[in-house]
């Protein structure tokens, strides 16, 4: 394989990569071990914030619901509050795959390859858009890897159910639930929890859900509401919330692979379609002058790290209190104003305008000669 770009991975991230600099005439491979449409692990609620780059890459979202409000639900209180702009519920075999398709019309060449080593791949730049575990992490010898402390891992099953314009998270043990509507009239129960209260279930998810809907009456109200759409749950790799280096062995990382946000927030797949916003110019840059690589590099680590850390840093703190189901009772119970709603939202995304802002700059750029 020898491109200019190769992308590892055609998530969010590496499409929207893909489609970016490959719609500058730049030679680009988009490698990906699946075949679209294929089913991911994923709250599959798209902030608001990342509407402007869906707008940027000419994708219609079609009949994806609206959501415009969020609903936290304890033991004994509900808080609820509205967003700013609507967001939309759309689920992954959708929007993976409308998103492979814009970097394919773009000119990106589609790879459908296992890539067991790095070395096998001659490109100018490489992106890594894997997501947030893959076996180039072990080759690399990312520091996460190693942290078994702090791992995490993700479930999520469509049902069927009532839909809503509302996202709500749900609080139990040592874990949370988001619940949204999605697109094929479907609602989406996507849970994360700790690697410590796995012990024994043995992968058996339906059986882990029986015992959280046992312990919180709450849960055991929302899934008696819903019958399952899909035969199976789908679990994740470790999720693990440590700092990532956004460039490493002078790859270029984007979405998870660069860092992985609470999925509480909501916020994830926006934020892997804005690092892809982020990096596209500095790669293009770095294709010009092969000689400011290394300045490239730093440049691009600390803007990621200004426009994401932050984010994380908050997301994990609103985590340690929506997984104790009694602290969040009690906190929920002195809620009397919409101002803790609106501080999470502008903790945890962008502002729409920002990155509507990073948009108008990417069109404008395509008028510069090259």
């Amino acid at each position: 394989m020898e491109v200019d770009v190769a992308i590892i991975g055609a998530g969010p991230a590496g499409s929207t990569l893909a489609t970016l600099i490959a719609s500058r005439g730049v030679n680009v491979a988009l490698v990906d071990r699946d075949a679209f449409p294929r089913d991911k692990l994923c709250g599959e609620f798209l902030s608001y914030d990342a509407l402007p780059i869906i707008e940027l890459l000419g994708v219609d979202l079609g009949d994806a619901p609206h959501v415009q409000h969020c609903r936290v639900v304890s033991r004994h209180a509900k808080y609820e509050f509205e967003l700013p702009y609507a967001a939309r519920g759309v689920s992954r075999m959708t929007l993976d795959e409308m998103l492979h398709q814009a970097a394919v019309r773009n000119g990106a060449t589609p790879v459908t390859e296992t890539v067991t080593s790095l070395d096998t791949i001659k490109a100018k730049v490489i992106a890594g858009a894997w997501g947030r575990w893959g076996r180039f992490d072990t080759q690399l010898a990312r520091g996460f890897v190693r942290d078994h402390a702090h791992r995490n891992f993700g479930f999520k099953r469509h049902y069927h159910g009532a839909m809503t314009n509302v996202i709500e998270l749900y609080s139990f043990r040592r874990g949370y639930l988001g619940v949204n509507s999605v697109d094929g009239g479907v609602v989406n129960i996507c849970g994360l929890v700790h690697a410590s209260r796995l012990a024994g279930h043995k992968g058996r998810w339906d059986a882990f859900v029986d015992t959280i809907r046992a312990e919180e009456p709450a849960l055991e109200a929302l899934y008696a509401r819903h019958t399952p759409a899909q035969e199976e749950f789908l679990s994740s790799e470790p999720v693990i919330f440590r700092a990532r280096s956004a460039v490493e062995a002078g790859i270029f990382m984007v979405g998870d692979s660069s860092g992985v946000i609470d999925p509480l927030t909501g916020n994830g797949m926006a934020m892997a379609m804005q690092s892809a916003l982020l990096a596209a110019p500095l790669i293009l840059r770095l294709l010009r002058i092969e000689s400011d690589r290394t300045q490239i590099e730093d440049e691009y680590r600390q803007r990621h790290h200004a426009m994401f850390a932050p984010r994380i840093r908050w997301s994990r703190a609103v985590a340690r209190l929506l997984s104790n189901p009694w602290l969040l009772d009690v906190a929920m119970r002195s809620v009397r104003s919409r101002r803790p709603g609106e501080l999470f939202l502008s903790r945890t995304r962008a502002a729409r305008e920002q990155i509507s802002r990073m948009a108008d700059a990417w069109r404008a750029s395509a008028k510069v000669t090259p």
